[in-house]
């Protein structure tokens, strides 16, 4: 009984519901533009990458760190 209450209200929701997912699922599925930076994936491994130019630096700075620890320890003895 109550579900016969309710259809004229689901009848009423239902264009702005089909229009509101179909914006959503558009919007997902939309195409990126040609110059559009984010265009390829970019891997760690890639010469050209910011990623990998992060993680060279960021192994420097390890391989630094170690570095100054054995200095500190050996100076320490």
């Amino acid at each position: 009984m109550m579900m016969y209450r309710a259809v004229p209200y689901l009848l009423l929701a239902a264009p702005s519901v089909i229009l509101l997912l179909t914006i959503l699922i558009g919007g997902c599925t939309m195409t990126r533009a040609v110059n559009d930076p984010i265009d390829r994936a970019a891997f760690y491994s890639d010469p050209n990458s910011r990623p990998g130019d992060e993680l060279i630096r960021e192994l420097d700075r390890r391989a630094a760190r170690d570095d100054l620890r054995r200095a500190i320890e050996e100076a320490q003895r």
